[in-house]
């Protein structure tokens, strides 16, 4: 092995770089050409331009080298040469390979890039044709809609004549209808209230006889039993006095023993004690029998109320039935005029507006077809804008790839000239150890 010489590391530097620039740029940068958007394949054009260069520059230090290397060099040292020229060569036709790859590569792109923006141009103008198309028929749509609005104004002036009165008349009615409703809905309400009334006032007087009769039972069982403690009472007032007397008045009183005198005053007064006991009974039982004929009074006076308020009630409710049903007779025949002068009115507001609705609908009709017109070609505008924006990029993209492919070309030529000047370097390499040897 000999040391390279240094035209030798140039071009293996160069070369080195030229060849990771290529693969880098084809292999994480590019997808197939076929398939990439515009925008990228600008890029692609943009980055093959910039590895040309790179390329070109390479191949230019290349042969300056080689034109600076000394024949003397080649002349004193023919083997060594030789095997560096082989290098050489090796070097460069792979150099070659790679823009040739790089070159058909390029002319694909450009290819499809010309029929990207002649697709585009196609169909740039089939959106101008269509926009021009939707904005005339918006146009024509607009004036039909004017024509159809003015119409509709001469339809509403004349189907809010003649019918007026008849209007005011059902209004009229209508009120009257709800001012009779209201009157027998409330002489209705207050008759029911009446009925329901007399239900309530039948419990209450109910409920007063019963405790009536109740408070009557207890006074008379309260009256016998002061009846009986009375003549209780007055019995043993009458035996207990006429035992006194008869003691006093007995011969032997004053002649008996103190004992037997004792006792005989003791009898006199338990008799005593025991008619006052008996009076007390009495006055009790006859004041609970006063205070229960009290009780049995105040439920007279609940009953007679109660009958009284029950018996006005009832008078009331027949004179109530009797506005109700008028009411009620009255609120039907107000309804039947009433709904005759609805129907009149009505009938004669359909007849002089069916041509207000129907020029009305037109109307409607037209103007939602003059919007969707309108937006139709407001959207096909837009369309046509975008068309012709993604024409323009097409356009700037095909010129960019184009560009790339003459580069790409370029290098290639390069590449094959740097292949050429290797050769018949080693054609005079091996022509100089020939001579050598003879």
């Amino acid at each position: 092995p000999h040391a390279a010489s240094p035209r030798e590391r140039i071009v293996s530097n160069l070369s080195s770089d030229r060849t990771r620039t290529m693969v880098s740029s084809r292999t994480e940068h590019t997808p197939l050409l076929k398939e990439e958007a515009p925008a990228s394949s600008a890029g692609r054009a943009v980055r093959w331009a910039a590895a040309a260069a790179v390329g070109s520059l390479a191949l230019f230090a290349a042969v300056s080298v080689g034109q600076m290397a000394p024949g003397a060099a080649l002349w004193a040292h023919p083997g060594a040469a030789l095997g560096a020229s082989e290098d050489s060569l090796a070097a460069a036709e792979s150099h070659r390979r790679t823009a040739a790859a790089n070159e058909a590569e390029s002319t694909q792109t450009a290819r499809n890039m010309r029929d990207a923006k002649e697709m585009a141009d196609a169909v740039l103008a089939e959106a101008e044709a269509e926009a021009e198309r939707l904005a005339k028929l918006a146009a024509q749509k607009r004036k039909d809609f004017e024509i159809a609005k003015a119409e509709t104004v001469e339809d509403s002036e004349e189907a809010t004549s003649g019918i007026q009165a008849l209007e005011d008349d059902a209004m009229a009615k209508d009120a009257e209808l709800t001012s009779r409703t209201t009157a027998y809905e409330a002489t209705r309400a207050a008759y029911a209230n009446s009925t329901a009334a007399i239900v309530t006032l039948g419990e209450e007087l109910k409920k007063a006889t019963a405790a009536k009769d109740a408070a009557s039972a207890v006074h008379d069982k309260d009256l016998a039993t002061a009846t009986t403690a009375k003549q209780t009472a007055d019995d043993l007032s009458k035996q207990a006095n006429a035992l006194n007397a008869k003691t006093q008045a007995d011969p032997k009183t004053g002649e008996v023993t103190a004992e037997e005198a004792k006792k005989r005053a003791e009898e006199v007064a338990a008799a005593a004690g025991k008619a006052k006991a008996a009076e007390i009974v009495a006055a009790r039982a006859e004041k609970k029998a006063a205070d229960s004929a009290d009780a049995v009074a105040h439920e007279e006076l609940l009953v007679k109320t109660a009958t009284e308020a029950l018996d006005a009630e009832k008078s009331r409710n027949k004179r109530l039935a009797v506005a109700s049903t008028q009411a009620e007779q009255d609120m039907i025949q107000q309804s039947h005029q009433t709904s005759l002068a609805r129907v009149a009115a009505a009938d004669a507001k359909s007849t002089a507006e069916t041509g207000f609705y129907n020029s009305s609908s037109v109307q409607s009709e037209m103007e939602d077809a003059a919007k969707k017109a309108e937006e139709d070609a407001a959207l096909a505008a837009n369309v046509a804008a975008t068309r012709a924006a993604e024409a323009k990029k097409a356009d700037v993209v095909a010129k960019a790839a184009e560009d790339a492919a003459a580069v790409a070309q370029s290098q290639l030529a390069l590449a094959e000239s740097e292949v050429k000047v290797e050769q018949f370097k080693i054609a005079a390499e091996k022509n100089m150890i020939e001579a050598k040897e003879k």
